[in-house]
């Protein structure tokens, strides 16, 4: 069984996959693009086979997060290894006689084929108003002096696009201080702060030199360093 659990950072998508293994009582083998790329031609489409095959062979959960790494869409495809790794995973995924499950914050980017072959696609979402109290009492309470008042209860019910991994981020942050250096209003400020890191536009230029065409030397490149290729960069006059 294939499935595929997507939705934005911090909502809960890692931490259910391993709650499922635990309560199958099966072992969770967890595999990140880092544990599986490798810079040498073949390796990296054997690791990904060998991690199915522990799987299957365990019978354990076999988790992979951020799968959008491995099967981003092959009409984007630049490099010829890119389409060797979506396509290893495919063949592997119809072959798996197990239970895999794949996290993604960027369900946009999959192949299309890929989606074809999720058993069960888990959309995770922002937490309702209730659900923003029941992580703020069972997280922050536990830090403060004096009990949520109703007036702190409308306020935090007002904050949108909440998710676990925010209550968790302002509970480490003020883990260790006292509690008399700590008061509601300082933790409904944290946990907006929170929110507005998440609006801020992403930024997507390169990193680096920039320039309206690849040079080396002070020359324009030619041939397969020539303009549009992955490895064009650009200098800044």
């Amino acid at each position: 069984m294939n499935c595929l659990f997507y939705g934005p950072p911090g909502s809960g998508k890692s931490e259910l996959a391993r709650h499922i293994g635990f309560r199958l009582k099966r072992k969770p083998i967890c595999k990140r693009l880092s544990d599986l790329l490798n810079p040498y031609v073949g390796i990296s489409e054997k690791n990904i086979k060998n991690a199915f095959s522990l799987a299957e062979k365990e019978e354990a959960v076999l988790i992979m997060d951020e799968i959008e790494s491995l099967l981003y869409s092959r009409d984007r495809a630049v490099h010829s290894w890119e389409l060797s790794l979506t396509n290893e995973f495919l063949t592997q995924m119809e072959r798996f006689r197990g239970l895999l499950i794949c996290t993604t914050n960027r369900i946009k980017d999959l192949d299309e084929a890929s989606l074809r072959r999720f058993t069960f696609k888990l959309k995770f979402d922002f937490l309702l108003p209730e659900g923003n109290v029941a992580f703020y009492e069972r997280l922050i309470q536990p830090l403060l002096p004096e009990p949520m008042n109703p007036k702190i209860r409308n306020q935090l019910q007002q904050i949108p696009c909440l998710t676990p991994g925010d209550f968790k981020t302002v509970r480490d942050r003020f883990f260790f201080y006292p509690k008399n250096q700590l008061d509601h209003q300082k933790m409904i400020r944290s946990l907006k702060q929170e929110v507005e890191i998440k609006k801020r536009p992403q930024q997507t230029g390169r990193i680096g030199f920039l320039s309206s065409y690849p040079v080396h030397a002070g020359r324009p490149l030619k041939g397969s360093y020539a303009k549009g290729s992955p490895y064009d960069c650009q200098v800044r006059s």
